[in-house]
């Protein structure tokens, strides 16, 4: 059962680094969000200073809301990554479960063949 034991480490270990990895992702994506809000803020405030046409403001008002949905698309896209990894190691895990099994049952059926042509009648 030593290769059982691998393998349910294996896919546990690959779940859990999914989803830390996930996690970074999301994070990352959200700091990304903070730190375009920040400098498009940054940008307006000097727009304004320089006194500056509507239209170079309406750019930059464009570029943060463009901006924010691009880290939002990362985000939702992290997420469902994360869903995929998971459901491809669950069923990894059953395929590898269903093979545990179906060789547990042959390797009792071949004990048993075994034991009867053995057995003196």
């Amino acid at each position: 059962m030593g290769i059982s034991n691998f393998f349910n480490s294996l896919f546990g270990k690959t779940k859990k680094t999914t989803d830390e990895t996930i996690d970074k992702v999301a994070e990352i994506a959200a700091e990304v969000k903070e730190s375009i809000e920040e400098l498009t803020e940054s940008a307006s405030k000097k727009l304004d200073e320089l006194h500056l046409s509507e239209k170079a403001d309406e750019f930059v008002k464009t570029a943060k809301e463009k901006a924010g949905e691009a880290a939002e698309w990362a985000e939702e896209k992290a997420h469902e990554v994360k869903e995929a990894i998971v459901e491809v190691v669950e069923k990894a895990e059953e395929k590898f479960d269903e093979l545990t099994k179906d060789k547990k049952e042959e390797t009792s059926r071949s004990t048993e063949t075994k034991e009867e042509s053995q057995s003196p009648e």
